[in-house]
């Protein structure tokens, strides 16, 4: 017996095992029958599900452990220093100084209330001068009288100056007059290799020193109760993150490498299955080559990796940590002078006079485990490169090699990518507001909380649902049975004005009044205004789902309804005997467009329900609550006292939308399933008979 035929044999084979006998199988290296390949696919999908999963899960949750822990150090940190705090006003306190943490001179700066983001509102500057020059600097300001110093030696220093940028040029225009040449460094774009040039080689290695004892960390009061820190600057963040879009680049040409070399061993399985020629031990050679170059690439993808989470975590020690603050707060008398503050606590105060508060931040615990989420995202990212090629060599027998790996692949991935932001809404819903302003949560809660569904479940959310599923649900009915009767008369080829009457009414899809008459129309002359019939009158019927409806009744035999003349029956009853059942595909697509149009409207409700506050929707229930977390989060930016009973509610603007989504898409989400069928069947024939 040839090869050939030897494998045609074990081929025979294996179309008749089944799924006990697939250890077999592969063992024996037959193919896969049509149930093994099935199993075996849903295996694979499974398998590349899990990793992928696991490798965003474990990314996170080294991230979120990395900053937790940043966060604790760098609030142990800060006890030690005095503070140079930034009032609402914009004004300076004489409460400044330096410290000494792990060798370096330690500054705080307090942004309070400030969005120091806009170039028009950068303040903290860095000037290099001597100390005459200092307070030529100091007079020569348009405002902040003076200048901060942090580093003095041999009688020239570095001072911060407090100013707003569009306030700069005149006073370097002043300075320019007495012969200084003045230059200001935005303190929050101190890069660690400054631009030193037009100094002279001693004033260049004196700032030199200067900056490499300086460390300065930033503090900022956020809307949601949490402490804004942050230890690097932007140009460090810039240039480590240009660093790691380098190393992401070199991974994605390291990937299609790999991808390449898992074409070229599919193409030649193929060869080797469907020819079995002299050729084989030079395909032999190009597959061995192609896993060898396969190998490589897996091995610098990992490394790759390595390097760019290394790069991350460098991002997270100098960029924007967060740590929540204390809901107690009292006024600066409350706290004595020189009393001690607790190991775990940080204090400041914020205001002047009367107006003057003590905010208390805890510090972050800290927590373990980064080490094992991160070996878990490489472990994860190694086994899903190899279960790439184990795919290969285990479906190297089926006729369409290749195609079965890559279709569940693709699909797997596209389904992961399209649940991801669901799964991520619903776990911001459930998280702790507070923690949640840290950011970096995946597809489950880190702080667990209802607090968010709280907010918005209250008693009038009840009754504005029975508004929008009444509303619902007679307009879906309402909509059917009219829209449908139409369509069906107009689909009758011996009514004589049918076309007239189909011209007539596709015009108004295209031309209308405008959002003004129809107003008018409908508050106005028709009287509808705060009453429940506004949402139903002017929504009874669609000419778009009629021309559906009418497009399908058109593609079934006209003999049904001959027939039924033929035996008395009356147009009536042929509609609800004949017509009717027939046409469930697409009466099931045209409900789902009504239902959801009916749930998600919330425009009408604004409009036409002016002051009876009875008759909102749910839509427009939610959409004032999520106006609402907005407002407070904003007041709160300029507002103690807002914050304070903001952080009492444990939650945030983001989750409060994430909770408004999940609740007005639930129910869809629920109903859609068992209309799905019929809902691909009736756009499909409706779209195309007739």
């Amino acid at each position: 017996m040839s090869k050939k035929d030897e494998m045609n044999a074990q081929i025979r084979m294996g179309d008749i095992r089944g799924m006990r006998e697939l250890p077999d199988t592969l063992r024996r290296g037959m193919r896969m029958s049509p149930a093994q390949l099935r199993w075996s696919l849903l295996i694979a999908a499974v398998a590349v599900l899990a990793l992928v999963m696991l490798i965003m899960v474990s990314q996170q949750a080294a991230t979120s452990i990395l900053k937790v822990n940043e966060s604790s150090v760098v609030m142990r940190e800060a006890m030690s220093a005095e503070r140079i705090e930034l009032t609402n006003k914009l004004q300076l306190t004489d409460r400044y100084g330096t410290a000494t943490v792990n060798g370096k001179h330690l500054y705080v700066l307090q942004e309070v209330g400030q969005q120091t983001g806009k170039d028009s509102d950068k303040l903290y500057w860095l000037v290099y001068c001597s100390e005459a020059e200092a307070d030529e600097y100091a007079a020569a300001m348009k405002s902040y009288k003076q200048l901060i110093p942090l580093d003095v030696r041999d009688g020239k220093g570095l001072y911060v100056a407090v100013s707003q940028r569009n306030a700069l040029q005149e006073t370097i225009e002043k300075l320019a007059k007495k012969g200084i040449e003045a230059h200001f460094l935005p303190l929050d774009e101190l890069s660690g290799t400054p631009d030193l040039s037009g100094l002279s080689p001693e004033d260049a290695e004196a700032l030199t020193g200067m900056l490499g004892d300086l460390a300065i960390y930033n503090f900022g009061y956020d809307a949601d109760q949490a402490i804004r820190l942050s230890r690097g600057s932007k140009g460090q963040i810039a240039e480590l993150d240009g660093q790691k879009n380098t190393l992401r680049l070199i991974r994605i040409l390291m990937i299609l490498v790999m991808a390449a070399a898992a074409i070229v061993l599919t193409i030649q399985l193929k060869r080797s299955n469907r020819d079995f020629s002299e050729n084989e031990p030079k395909r032999r050679s190009i597959r061995l080559c192609a896993l060898v170059a396969a190998g490589v690439m897996i091995v610098g993808i990992m490394v790759m990796t390595v390097l760019i989470c290394q790069k991350d975590d460098e991002m997270v020690v100098v960029s924007n940590l967060s740590a929540a603050t204390d809901l107690a707060m009292g006024t600066a008398e409350d706290t004595a002078v020189g009393e001690e503050v607790p190991a775990d606590k940080f204090s400041y105060v914020i205001g002047k006079g009367n107006n003057a508060k003590t905010v208390t931040v805890s510090f972050p615990e800290k927590q373990g485990g980064f080490t094992a989420w991160r070996i878990v995202h490489y472990v994860s990212l190694a086994l899903l490169l190899v279960l790439i090629f184990v795919l290969l060599y285990f479906f190297r027998y089926e006729r369409d090699l290749g195609f079965p790996i890559i279709n569940v692949i693709l699909l797997v991935f596209l389904m992961f990518i399209t649940l991801y932001p669901v799964l991520n809404t619903v776990a911001y819903s459930f998280n702790d507001g507070t923690d949640a302003a840290r950011g970096g949560i995946g597809l489950w809660p880190r702080q667990f909380s209802t607090d968010s569904y709280k907010q918005i479940l209250t008693p009038t959310i009840y009754r504005a649902a029975g508004v929008s599923g009444a509303k619902t649900i007679i307009t879906t009915i309402l909509n059917l049975f009219w829209t449908g009767m139409l369509a069906f008369a107009l689909s009758r080829r011996e009514f004589i004005l049918r076309r007239f009457i189909t011209l007539v009414m596709v015009v108004t899809m295209y031309v209308n009044a405008g959002l003004i008459p129809n107003f008018l129309l409908i508050s106005k002359t028709l009287g509808l205004s705060d009453s429940f019939w506004v949402y139903i009158i002017p929504t009874m019927f669609s000419c778009f789902n009629m021309i559906i409806i009418r497009t399908y009744i058109l593609g079934l035999p006209n003999e049904l309804v001959e027939s039924a003349r033929i035996d008395g029956a009356g147009d009536m009853r042929i509609y609800w005997q004949i017509i009717f059942p027939l046409c469930a595909p697409v009466l099931a697509t045209v409900a789902l467009f009504v239902a959801v149009g009916a749930w998600n409207s919330w425009f009408d409700t604004m409009l036409y329900i002016p002051n009876n506050r009875e008759l909102d929707t749910l839509q427009y229930y939610l959409m004032g609550k999520i106006n609402t977390a907005g407002q407070q989060s904003n007041l709160a930016n300029g507002s103690l006292d807002a914050a304070n009973q903001l952080a009492r509610q444990s939650v945030s603007p983001r989750t409060v939308q994430c909770a408004t989504t999940v609740v007005t898409a639930l129910p869809i989400l629920i109903i859609y399933p068992f209309l799905q069928k019929y809902f691909v069947t009736g756009m499909a024939l409706g779209s195309v008979k007739g």
